[in-house]
């Protein structure tokens, strides 16, 4: 057994920690790591944009297209409906110190319900001034993954102790209960729950600091489940135009709305007995607003090039938080009562703002005569201007956090396709989707903020897209288009961040995992031309 009086240790380390740095980032606990979340696209459109890797910038006449770059619908020669649904396979593998585990799901999405609207203006097609309703699912952050091992040397009571220190002792004395997750100056509320769940001590050789209550040298068998569902979905209501069938141009207004829920449940057991369960339960709600610009120009017959301006979506966002720490088998004194669960308060919730990166591409096509069509996309996204806002807060912590670890990173998207006949055609494509960290939050040399009560965090790597797929024009106006899409992506998964003196010296160490990510995705589309 674990006694609250058991150890007293000294832990070396400079810790004179920011602690109101702390406290104002984990408050409510927006952090860098939901910024990028709702801040990064997946591929997305119909089976015929997929197939040919995503890459529509310069192409336009088809909804994927028009999502890319607004211009595309001006290229539109007749109205059109289209409906698209996809049906996904996914599968993480995940490693953690040789220990490994696979977790699989698949989901059924409708992706895209659109409508192009054609209006020429005049007695041919040289000038049109279309308009188009496109829904398309952005983002679908379905998955779940277990990570599980043995003999850890660190622990999440060590990061529980290292975000507490700077917290007078009284605080705990005079504040109770549910006060202690609201009162000025409150710690991170893992802090809190680890306190209450007698998982951290006062450190009696440094005031105001605190230790773990596991021995020197203690190992930790961990695991983590997790279980996420939700999407970003957008609404775009796009006007544009054809002049003489050389320039083309387009704008678009886009109401985005979010919803991304997780249930986290994360163990420790002790090598000298005893441990705990966190659960956490996160729900993230809200909706935004963005404008596209863009343009194509048609120099020859055969060349197409293009250029879009995506603006940041400004984003309405309210978080829903609560977690439950159960201690199992921590004594509250020698050879006395266990302590029991504790658990943040009900219905807590927090109200912000969010500001995504805007992002510029850069389109290029070839038209080769009548059969065949080689396209490329270059997307340039700068993450380093994330912003969170409040009206009661201003978030300047967590976005100097977001500008010291974020960089700009590039999306490029390649195709082709190749009518065999006037009826039947083939598509091939990839996409390369590049990872936005810096060097030093990559290689965990600086601390991560996670949201609420939840510790563990995941840094995506590069992600990789082949696609393949075929169209079927069954006559001029009913068509339908298939595409098999393979994603892979390897990810490294933290239980908790690390932590550092303000010296840069490591105390609280954190050993990842790997995730391997990889989906295949089957979408059909089928288009009517009127």
């Amino acid at each position: 057994m674990h006694s609250w009086q058991q150890k007293y240790k000294h832990m070396k380390r400079n810790l004179f920690i920011m602690t109101a740095i702390f406290v104002s980032v984990h408050s409510f606990g927006q952090g860098e790591i939901d910024a990028y979340r709702f801040s990064k696209n997946e591929l997305s459109g119909t089976a015929r944009g997929q197939a040919m890797g995503g890459a529509f910038g310069a192409l336009g006449g088809d909804v994927t297209g028009i999502a890319i770059n607004p211009a595309g619908i001006g290229v539109y020669r007749s109205s059109e409906v289209v409906f698209n649904a996809g049906l996904t396979f996914n599968k993480t593998n995940a490693d953690f110190m040789g220990f490994k585990e696979t977790k699989e799901n698949t989901n059924l999405t409708c992706d895209n319900i659109a409508y192009t609207g054609y209006f020429p203006l005049g007695n041919d097609d040289r000038y049109a001034l279309n308009f188009g309703f496109n829904y398309n699912r952005l983002k679908n952050f379905d998955r779940k993954y277990r990570v599980a091992g043995k003999g850890m040397t660190s622990s999440l009571t060590d990061y529980m102790s290292g975000i507490t220190s700077g917290t007078p002792g009284k605080f705990w004395d005079d504040y109770e209960n549910e006060d202690q997750f609201f009162a000025s100056g409150h710690p991170h509320w893992l802090g809190v729950l680890g306190w209450n769940g007698y998982l951290i001590n006062e450190d009696l050789e440094y005031e105001n600091e605190y230790i773990s209550i596991l021995e020197d040298g203690e190992s930790v068998d961990p695991r983590l489940e997790v279980r996420e569902k939700g999407s970003i979905a957008a609404y775009d209501f796009t006007l544009g135009a054809n002049l003489d069938n050389k320039v083309y141009l387009g704008a678009t207004v886009v109401y985005t709305g979010i919803s991304y829920i997780a249930s986290v449940s994360y163990d420790e057991t002790f090598a000298n007995n005893g441990g705990f369960n966190l659960i956490n339960d996160y729900n993230t709600e809200g909706s935004g607003l963005q404008v596209k610009l863009g343009a194509i120009f048609r120099p020859t017959d055969a060349l197409r090039l293009g250029v879009s301006y995506h603006s940041p979506t400004w984003y309405d966002l309210t978080d829903y938080y609560w977690g439950k720490l159960s201690p199992d088998g921590i004594e509250i004194e020698d050879g006395g009562e266990l302590a029991n669960p504790v658990s943040t308060p009900t219905g807590a919730y927090y109200e912000y703002q969010f500001k995504t990166p805007d992002v510029w591409t850069l389109s290029a096509a070839m038209v080769l005569g009548q059969s065949s069509i080689i396209s490329v996309d270059y997307e340039y996204k700068n993450y380093g201007k994330m912003t969170f806002s409040g009206q009661d807060y201003d978030f300047k912590p967590e976005n100097g956090y977001i500008q010291d670890d974020f960089k700009g990173a590039t999306t490029i998207r390649a195709g082709v396709e190749t009518r065999f006949t006037s009826q039947f055609s083939g598509r091939l494509g990839c996409a390369w989707m590049q990872n936005p960290y810096k060097s030093k939050f990559r290689n965990s040399e600086i601390e991560a903020v996670t949201p609420g009560a939840i510790p563990n965090y995941t840094l995506d790597g590069d992600a990789l897209h082949l696609t393949a797929g075929v169209g079927f024009r069954f006559t001029p106006r009913f068509y339908i288009d298939l595409a098999i899409v393979y994603r892979t992506q390897e990810d490294e998964l933290h239980f908790f961040s690390p932590l550092y003196s303000k010296a840069g010296e490591k105390y609280v160490d954190s050993t990842p995992a790997e995730l391997i990510n990889s989906s295949v995705k089957t979408l059909m589309t089928l288009g009517y031309k009127f």
